[in-house]
C-alpha cells in the first residue's frame, strides 16, 4: 500500500562520495536519507579510500542531521558482516531500513 502523495516531499540519496562534508546542511529537516553502505565496518579505511560509506558512517550522518528515516542500500559482504553492520548502524540511528543486499 502506498501513502498519499506528499507535495514537496524530498528524499536525499547519497551515493559514492569523496566526502560527506557539507551534506548535513542539505539533509536536515527530518528528510529521509538513502545511502550506499558498500563496505563493512572492519573495512572503513578502504571505504574512505574509495569514497564510500559504511553503514555506521551513514547512521552517524543521519543521526547528526536528525533525519526521520535512513535507508541503506548496496550493502556488500557476507550475511554475518551484513548483520553486524546493520546492528552497529541501528545502535547509532534507530530508524533504519535496508533496501537490498548484493
Amino acid at each position: 500500500m502506498l501513502s498519499p502523495l506528499q507535495v514537496g516531499a524530498k528524499l536525499v540519496v547519497i551515493g559514492a562520495s569523496e566526502t560527506i562534508d557539507g551534506v548535513l546542511q542539505h539533509v536536515g529537516g527530518r528528510r529521509p536519507i538513502g545511502a550506499r553502505a558498500t563496505f563493512p565496518q572492519r573495512d572503513a579505511a578502504i571505504a574512505l579510500d574509495y569514497g564510500h560509506l559504511t553503514a555506521a558512517k551513514a547512521a552517524e550522518l543521519a543521526a547528526g542531521a536528525c533525519v526521520k528515516q535512513l535507508v541503506l542500500n548496496h550493502i556488500s559482504g557476507s550475511w554475518r558482516e551484513l548483520a553486524r553492520s546493520v546492528r552497529l548502524a541501528l545502535s547509532i540511528h534507530s530508524h533504519l531500513l535496508t533496501a537490498q543486499r548484493e
